[in-house]
């Protein structure tokens, strides 16, 4: 065999060993306590090729009060895409049960910057080039001895198809491997469509005039882009059409689809109560303040002609509430009166290369984003803000952003339910007092509930007042004791059943 074969096939076994190896990344797991604080984390690879490629983060906490990335509020569980440079390494904060704060750092290696990788980079280009050279003088050789355009067009041409079929194969092979043993991150990054991406990563949709709601494509919503089986428009003759809001606690994370309070809500009123006629829509959006909750009521759910509306939620407010300076919040700029803590949500349009080669080496060499990083996100608005000054305590902060943009917000929703001949029902906000909590936030949600609990009086309306007896059972909740677990959503659904049925607030199907 010629020197030159030799140097091309072992340049070529380099690259594919490579390849497979990268394509291949072993994940990162690892747990941190802090006091009562218990976090475990995992990363998608513990290295990348070039600095700016993204990895996936994954997390979950355990009686934590805030997780933050990039000053960026986030639930206690879920995962992120970063995009990592020497002077960007992952990092989680993560503000302690006691206020205090640690940050959670992992190092991941950029090989383009390892002296190592460079140097096997160099000897496997040296012998590309040797092998390639061999190959030309060969050629040149030969080409000399015969007839020099017919062989120069004959070896091009052979060697063009021994390229492109080679070429074939490893793209053949490349996706049958990833088809039958790739990670659902390698799938991401060299298979699957935009489309199926977006199925796999988000469960929302941006929308006009109320940012975003549940993505139909999304498993278990229906093509109105709700939680839970179909809804006919018109509404059919006979049904009272109860709609549920709020953020995930309604949309119900911790649960199946079925197992949510409005399934529940809904199968309880039938089967333990009579009411046949009475459907409950689940309107539950995840991360839904009551600035988009009104917005979704006016221009979305009044379609649905809802004869109720419940209304449950509060904690997301106070997020709000939280991380916002005095400016952002009641200042005098172009976002006053709007959640200035959401963005703009904008979601990734580009369509992927079918070639999953093409794709592996595009990703490699920085000529493509990561799909990893295609899921949709919240851009933040150009409006700026100063922050408070240093000495305001994050007491200092919720004193000086009083809960009037709720009160506005439940207030208007609840006057828009009753023009609309839609009877308002308001719930209050439970969580598991069992769990730490500080006192701060206790007292937050408790001045929310007050909110609630008195517009209820003053409209007229029937209030819930769910959080004055709900069992303390941890078996009932998540981790963070905010989500109800199927248990603790089945004992929501029933004392909301029991209300309304005790109140006479339900036609029965006679009544219709």
């Amino acid at each position: 065999m010629r020197w030159w074969i030799v140097c091309l096939l072992l340049a070529a076994l380099f690259t594919a060993a490579f390849a497979i190896w990268y394509a291949n990344p072993t994940a990162i797991v690892k747990r941190a306590v802090h006091a009562d604080t218990s976090l475990d984390l995992s990363f998608s690879r513990g290295h990348i090729l070039l600095p700016g490629h993204c990895l996936l983060m994954r997390w979950e906490a355990t009686n934590a009060l805030r997780i933050l990335v990039d000053d960026e509020l986030l639930p206690a569980s879920g995962e992120r895409q970063l995009c990592v440079d020497a002077a960007s390494q992952p990092a989680l904060q993560v503000m302690l049960l006691d206020g205090s704060e640690v940050v959670i750092t992992q190092s991941i290696n950029i090989l383009s910057a390892s002296p190592a990788f460079l140097i096997a980079a160099l000897i496997t280009i040296a012998l590309a080039a040797a092998g390639f050279g061999g190959l030309l003088s060969w050629t040149q050789r030969h080409v000399l001895a015969f007839d020099a355009l017919r062989s120069a067009a004959r070896l091009l041409a052979w060697a063009a198809l021994s390229i492109g079929i080679t070429l074939l194969i490893i793209e053949v092979l490349l996706r049958a491997y990833l088809g039958a043993s790739g990670s659902r991150d390698q799938k991401i990054m060299y298979l699957y469509s935009l489309a199926e991406i977006r199925a796999l990563q988000s469960n929302i949709l941006p929308l006009p005039y109320i940012s975003y709601a549940p993505d139909p494509a999304y498993a278990g919503h229906n093509r109105l882009g709700y939680r839970g089986p179909e809804i006919a428009i018109p509404k059919p003759p006979g049904v009272y059409r109860i709609v549920a809001v709020g953020g995930s606690t309604t949309y119900s994370t911790g649960t199946s689809a079925e197992d949510s309070y409005p399934a529940r809500l809904q199968a309880i009123l039938r089967d333990d109560y009579g009411y046949s006629n009475v459907e409950v829509v689940n309107a539950g959006v995840s991360g839904y303040t009551s600035w988009e909750i009104l917005s979704a009521f006016a221009f979305r759910i009044l379609e649905l002609e809802p004869d109720m509306l419940i209304y449950y939620g509060a904690v997301n407010d106070l997020v709000v509430r939280e991380r916002l300076s005095q400016e952002c919040y009641r200042g005098l700029n172009a976002q006053r009166g709007l959640n200035g803590q959401r963005g703009l949500f904008v979601e990734r349009n580009a369509e992927l290369p079918i070639s999953a080669l093409y794709r592996l080496a595009a990703i490699s060499l920085g000529w493509m984003q990561n799909p990893l990083a295609l899921d949709s996100s919240f851009e933040p608005s150009r409006v700026a803000c100063q922050p408070d000054p240093g000495h305001i305590t994050l007491a200092d902060r919720l004193a000086i952003n009083t809960p009037s943009y709720y009160e506005r917000n439940i207030q208007n929703l609840m006057i828009l339910a009753q023009a609309n001949d839609t009877q308002p029902v308001i719930s209050s906000w439970v969580y598991n007092v069992a769990a730490e909590r500080p006192d701060l936030w206790r007292e937050s949600i408790a001045e929310h509930n007050a909110v609630t609990r008195r517009l209820a009086l003053e409209l007229d309306a029937p209030y819930i007042d769910l959080a004055a007896d709900f069992p303390v059972d941890n078996a009932l909740w998540e981790a963070d004791g905010v989500h109800l677990l199927a248990a603790g959503a089945y004992e929501q659904a029933s004392r909301y059943a029991a209300f309304l049925d005790a109140n006479q607030l339900l036609p029965r199907p006679q009544d219709r």
